[in-house]
C-alpha cells in the first residue's frame, strides 16, 4: 500500500481545547531522567486533595504549599516547593506526547503528536519556545523516545485508512545538525526533518482485500529504552520486539510481552514500571545482549520487590526518575462539576482539571548503582517512601 498523505482529523470527534504548558522554575527538575507526558487519554480518579487548574493550563501560575494542602505520611521529611511559570506554550491538547532530551548540546522538552502533528520544543536553558518540523504522518499520542540527539516517534495505534496514525508508522528526527533560526521573534529549526523508519515486522502490512474488511485493533501496551534498543510489546500475542538504533533493524527478542504497562523509566541501574495487576510500581533489571554467533539480541528481565515504607500507593499513569534516588508521579483527572456545553458545537467539555503530584525517595540508594550481576545475585528489596506532595 502507498504512503500518500490523507486528510487529518480527530478520530474521537472530541473538542480539542488549546492549553498553555508551564514548567518548574528549576530546569534540573526536567533535565534529570526521562520525562514523558501523554495528553488526550481518560483521567484517573481524584486522589486526595488536588489543585484546580485554569481551563487553558496544565499547571497554574503558582502552587503554594497552602494551596496544595496534601497530607503526607512523613511530616518531618516534607519538602514544600512552589512552582512558578517559566513560559507559555499555546498548543492543542489532544493527542500530544511530551518527552525530554538531554545531550551535550541541549536540554529540551519536546512535544510531538496530535493534529496537525507538528513539533514544539521548549529550551530549558534559554526559556524559549522553538517550532520544529511536522511529522510525515499525524500520530495520536505516539510512543515518543529519545536517544542522543535523535527523537523517535512510533504510532501507539494503527490506522490503514486516514490520519491520524496512517503510515509511515515510525519516524525519527535527527537534531544533531539542527540550527535554531529566529524570524520575526519566532524561533524555528532548520537542517532537520522527520524521516521514515521501518515499522515492526509484526504490523499487518501486505493484507488481502478480505482481511482489509476486518483489520485487527493494534495497540502498543508497553515499551522501554535499553542501551541502544527500543523495546515494545502489543495487545496482540506478538511477543516483544526490539529496534536496534544502530543497525536500524527490528528483532523479535521474546515470545512474551513486557511485564509492565506503559513506559518503564530508568532509575539508576534499574527500571521502574507500573504493574499489570494492581498498578503499583515495580523495579526491573532489564538487559539486552548480543553474541557473535547470534545475530538477534537476547532479552533478560528480572523483577525486584519494592517495599513501601507507608501504605502501597497507586503511582498514577505518569512518572519519571529524578536525581538522588527520587522519582516523581503525577496524574490528571477531569472535574465532574465543571463540565460546560460548548456554545457552537453543542458538546460538553471540562473547564477544570485536577492534578495530583507526589515524589518518592528510594531508601537504599546503593542498590541503584551496583552492577547488574550483583543485583541479580542479591535481589535486594527496593525501599520507597513518600517524599513530598
Amino acid at each position: 500500500m502507498g504512503h500518500r498523505k490523507r486528510k487529518t482529523g480527530d478520530r474521537h470527534g472530541r473538542v480539542k481545547p488549546s492549553v498553555e504548558l508551564e514548567g518548574s522554575e528549576d530546569p534540573d527538575q526536567i533535565q534529570m531522567g526521562d520525562l514523558e507526558i501523554v495528553c488526550g487519554g481518560d483521567g484517573d480518579p481524584l486522589m486526595q486533595e488536588t489543585e484546580h487548574l485554569d481551563p487553558t493550563r496544565i499547571v497554574s501560575d503558582e502552587l503554594y504549599e497552602g494551596q496544595m494542602g496534601v497530607a503526607t505520611s512523613f511530616p518531618s521529611r516534607v519538602k514544600r516547593k512552589s512552582l512558578h511559570r517559566v513560559t507559555r506554550l499555546t498548543t492543542v491538547a489532544g493527542g500530544m506526547t511530551f518527552t525530554s532530551l538531554r545531550s551535550v548540546h541541549r536540554a529540551w522538552i519536546i512535544r510531538v503528536g496530535g493534529d496537525p502533528g507538528d513539533t514544539v520544543i521548549f529550551d530549558t536553558k534559554t526559556k524559549k519556545v522553538i517550532h520544529g518540523p511536522t511529522l510525515n504522518s499525524t500520530k495520536w499520542c505516539p510512543v515518543l523516545t529519545t536517544m542522543g540527539d535523535k527523537v523517535y516517534a512510533l504510532c501507539k495505534t494503527l490506522c490503514w485508512f486516514t490520519d491520524p496514525d496512517f503510515p509511515p508508522w515510525f519516524e525519527v528526527l535527527d537534531l544533531s545538525k539542527a540550527k535554531v533560526v529566529i524570524v520575526d521573534d519566532r524561533s524555528h529549526l532548520e537542517g532537520c526533518s522527520w524521516i521514515e523508519l521501518p515499522h515492526p515486522p509484526c504490523f499487518p502490512w501486505k493484507i488481502t482485500p478480505f482481511v482489509y474488511t476486518m483489520l485487527p485493533v493494534v495497540l502498543i501496551t508497553s515499551y522501554v529504552v535499553v542501551d541502544t534498543y527500543i523495546l515494545v510489546s502489543f495487545n496482540q500475542l506478538w511477543g516483544t520486539y526490539a529496534f536496534d538504533t544502530n543497525s536500524v533493524e527490528w528483532h523479535k527478542i521474546d515470545t512474551k510481552g513486557l511485564p509492565f504497562v506503559g513506559r518503564a523509566t530508568p532509575h539508576g541501574s534499574l527500571f521502574l514500571g507500573l504493574s499489570e495487576g494492581n498498578g503499583s510500581i515495580n523495579a526491573y533489571c532489564i538487559s539486552v545482549t548480543t553474541t557473535d554467533n547470534d545475530r538477534a539480541p537476547n532479552l533478560s528481565i528480572t523483577m525486584l520487590p519494592v517495599k513501601y515504607m507507608d501504605n502501597e500507593i497507586d503511582a498514577g499513569p505518569c512518572f519519571f526518575s529524578l536525581e538522588d534516588g527520587c522519582f516523581c508521579s503525577f496524574s490528571f483527572s477531569l472535574d465532574k462539576c465543571s463540565w460546560t456545553l460548548h456554545p457552537k458545537k453543542l458538546e460538553l467539555f471540562p473547564k477544570e482539571t485536577h492534578l495530583n503530584l507526589r515524589t518518592y525517595q528510594t531508601e537504599n540508594l546503593s542498590s541503584l548503582e551496583v552492577p547488574e550481576e550483583t543485583l541479580l545475585a542479591v535481589k535486594p528489596k527496593i525501599a520507597v517512601h513518600s517524599h513530598w506532595e
